[in-house]
Parts: C-alpha cells; structure tokens; sequence
C-alpha cells in the first residue's frame, strides 16, 4: 500500500468513526424519537430539515464549497485569512437574507409561531456550523472535524431527551434538539481551531470573493439538484400520499442513510486525494484501483446491511413501519450508483469543473421527478425509491462516459462479480423467511470477509510496521 493509499485510508479512518458515532447513535434514537412523536409531526419535521438542506447551499452560494476547495491549495496564513474571511462574509450576507424575509413572512402571515421561530433559528445556525465544517476540512483538521460530528450528535441527544421526551415539545422540540448541537458542535470548532482568528473583515478580498463565486455558483445547481433527487420524494409522498406515507419513507431511508453517510466520509477523503494527485503521472491507473476498491468495499458493507434489513425492522421498528423496510433494497441499490456517481465528481472537483458537476446533476434531477410524479399514482410508495434509483443510474451513466474522455477508468472482473452478488442481496430482500434471513446473515459475513480480507490485512502490517520501526528508533 503505497502513501497515496495509506493517506486515503488514513483519512476515510478518521471520518469513518466520527460517522460510525453519529450515524449509529442518530439510528437508534429514531424509534425513540417515532415513538414520543406523532407520525404527521415526524413526517413533517423531516420535510422541514429536507428544505433546509435545500436553502443552506441557495442562500449562502454553495460558499462552503469554495472555501473547501480553495484552502486545499492555500499553505501561507495571509490566504487562508482572506478566503475564510471572504467566505465568512458571504454567509453573513446569506444569513441577514433570511432574518430578513423571516420577519417579512412573519409579518404577512402573521406567523409568530414556536415551531415558525424554531425554523428560522434552525437554518441560521445551520449556516454557521456548515461554514464551520466545510473550513475544517479545506484546513485538512480531519480529526477536529470527526469531533465536531461526534459532539454534534451528543447535543442533539441530549436536546431529543430534554425538548421531547421531558418537555413534551413534540415538532418544535425536535427543532430545538437540532439547534442545541448545532450551537455547541460549532462553538467546539471555533474555539478547538482558533477558526475567530482568520476572519477579519479588514481580510475580505474582492479578487477572492469573485474566484470563489465563480467556481460555487455552478456548484448551485448541482446542490438543489442533489437536493431534488434526494429529497424531493417526500414532497411528492406528501402531496399525492399524504404525511403519514412521508413518515413511512423517512423511517425507509434510515438504514440506507446510514450507508450513505459512511459512504460520504470516502467521498470526502477522495476529493482531497484525487486534488494532491492529479498531476501524477500513474494518475489513471490509481483512479481506477480506487474505484475498484471502493466498489468492492462499498457492496460488501451494502450486502452485509441488506442480510441484516429485515432483522432490524423486525426488532427495531413499529409494526406500522414494517412496510418500509420493502423501499430498503431498492435505495441501498441507488446508493451504489450515487457513490460511483459521486468517485467521478471527485475528479471534477479536482479539476476544478464545478460545471460539469452541476450540469449532469441536474440531468439526473429531472429524471427523479418526472420518473416519481409518473409512477406515483400507480404503485404508490415504490415511486419514491425506484425514481432515485433511476436517478442515480442516469448521472453515473453520464458522467462516466464523459470522464472517460479525460481518465481512462476501468472496471476489474472481480468488481463485477462483486456486483452480482450484491444484485442477489437486493432480490431475495423481498422474501420475509426468518430461516432464509438468518442464512443470508451468515452468507454476507463471509462474503464481506473475503472481499476486504487483504485490506485489513494491509492496513494492520501497516500500523505493526510503524510501531515496530518507532519502537527501533527509540
């Protein structure tokens, strides 16, 4: 394993336990949260933090992009000042928009309303602790920013525990749950990283300031596209199936949630990785081992989750949410296909070609929505997933013909083989049989242990190697 390798693993290491924390932790509180909530309010809490993560990249112009991207390139202070700080007053910009159109709404509606206020208040702090991340890792402080999520989610257990299950605060709760980790995850991060002390408005540069514009305002569409296939489902299931259905789906997107976010700490890592080697001359040949291996790992894990799917829900969830665990295979399947989608976008952003990442997202977003709205009024809830399968499927397709014009990437048998294996997990989901479950348990651990045997072993002769070596020199 060569240092490329081990500083991306080193990396994706780092991020994965951060995730594995947070993730895991969130999981297992949402029974809880499904059982001290009212179905209607949790349908409607999640479409609220869907649009959220909608209006984060609008009002902001995707900065936290930018300064991510730019700080990945930037060693001397004097610069970062003057990119955080240019990035800083961008987002203060975005913030005072929104103050100010809350209390125009809330002055026409007349809407002064715990659960209006909490909303405003949510998405302002959300801001905050977005730019917050997003400089943590354009600083390469991987380990503060594993913390960060790892507080994150402290916060918002305790907040659930306090504004829901004590206070009986039901929507609004929820609400002030997320705000309470957001504020002391981002208070964490300033302070742990001396971030207060590269934002300075004397630093604001208009030279900067239009650089980094230029290259995040491409990346807008590519945020609300990502946003419409990801999250415009809901929309649909409420409109046409109403908030109950949108409960259902959102208890369906828990599991394969939880791959997703483990699956974006390696996109995180790789867009570091793919930048600090674009120039190499074995570039393509790295490329596509990494994509290789990163298919096989990402399957593995996907077919060790789907043998344990209809366990989880069994035990786990309500009888009224066991329908949902049916939508399960079919994301996890889209999912894949987001993460290859996602490896090539990577090299987009190390080739600083944040349009061709927002044009084939968009491509993909009007695929979802067109595909959701014709299916949905005759096979209901199957709408939802198939149409993000179908989404993530097109934009993998497109981006992978048109990388290949630049890098020649290259899929190995085993990678396919791999794949198929994964298609029979998917399949055999849609046999409820605890015999036939318990057996594809045992069958997907094997599976997952042959495939990343000779990883685990190079990652271990790695870290012994180091250790014996340290202890020599002293």
């Amino acid at each position: 394993m060569g240092k490329r390798e081990l500083a991306l693993v080193k990396n994706t290491t780092i991020l994965s336990f951060g995730v594995l924390c947070t993730k895991g932790i969130m999981f297992f509180m949402t029974p809880l949260i499904t059982r001290w909530v009212s179905t209607s309010d949790y349908g409607t809490f999640d479409l609220i933090l869907s649009y959220v993560t909608l209006l984060v990249p609008v009002l902001t112009i995707a900065s936290g992009e930018a300064v991510f991207r730019f700080l990945l390139d930037t060693i001397d202070d004097v610069s970062k000042k003057k990119i955080i700080s240019t990035a800083f007053a961008i987002d203060t910009i975005g913030m005072l928009f929104a103050v100010f159109t809350g209390c125009v709404f809330a002055v026409v509606f007349d809407e002064n309303s715990a659960v209006y206020n909490a909303i405003f208040c949510y998405l302002i702090v959300e801001i905050i602790f977005s730019f917050c991340q997003m400089t943590l890792r354009g600083m390469k402080r991987l380990e503060d920013y594993t913390l960060s999520n790892i507080i994150f989610v402290v916060g918002l257990s305790v907040g659930v525990l306090y504004f829901v299950f004590l206070k009986k605060l039901g929507l609004a709760g929820l609400l002030y749950a997320y705000i309470f980790g957001d504020v002391i995850s981002a208070l964490f991060m300033l302070l742990r990283s001396k971030m207060w002390k590269y934002i300075d408005v004397k630093a604001v540069d208009l030279n900067y300031g239009k650089k980094m514009v230029c290259y995040s305002v491409p990346m807008l569409p590519n945020s609300v596209s990502w946003w419409i296939v990801g999250v415009s489902d809901r929309s649909i299931v409420s409109l046409y199936l109403g908030t109950s259905m949108n409960a259902i789906l959102a208890v369906a997107h828990k599991i394969p949630n939880l791959c997703q976010n483990i699956f974006n700490v390696f996109h995180y890592s790789w867009q570091q990785s793919a930048t600090e080697t674009m120039n190499d001359a074995d570039r393509d040949k790295y490329y596509s081992s990494t994509m290789n291996q990163m298919l096989e790992i990402v399957t593995s894990i996907c077919i060790v989750v789907l043998s344990f799917n209809y366990w989880l829900f069994k035990l786990l969830f309500s009888e009224e949410y066991m329908n949902a665990s049916y939508q399960v295979p079919i994301m996890i399947c889209a999912i894949v296909f987001s993460m290859l989608a996602q490896f090539i976008g990577g090299i987009y952003v190390a080739q600083k070609q944040s349009k061709k990442n927002g044009v084939t997202t968009v491509f993909a977003a009007v695929a979802n929505v067109v595909c959701h709205i014709s299916l949905v009024r005759f096979i209901g809830l199957y709408a939802a997933s198939l149409s993000t399968l179908v989404a993530y499927a097109l934009l993998f397709a497109i981006r992978y013909v048109d990388i290949r014009k630049t890098c020649n990437l290259k899929f190995n048998r085993q990678t396919l083989i791999c794949f198929l294996i994964f298609t029979y997990f998917v399949g055999v989901n849609y046999i409820h049989n605890e015999f036939l479950s318990g057996f594809n348990v045992i069958i997907a651990c094997v599976v997952f242990g042959i495939l990343n045997y000779k990883q685990f072993i190079a990652v271990i002769g790695k870290i012994l190697k180091r250790k014996i070596c340290g202890s020599v020199d002293t």
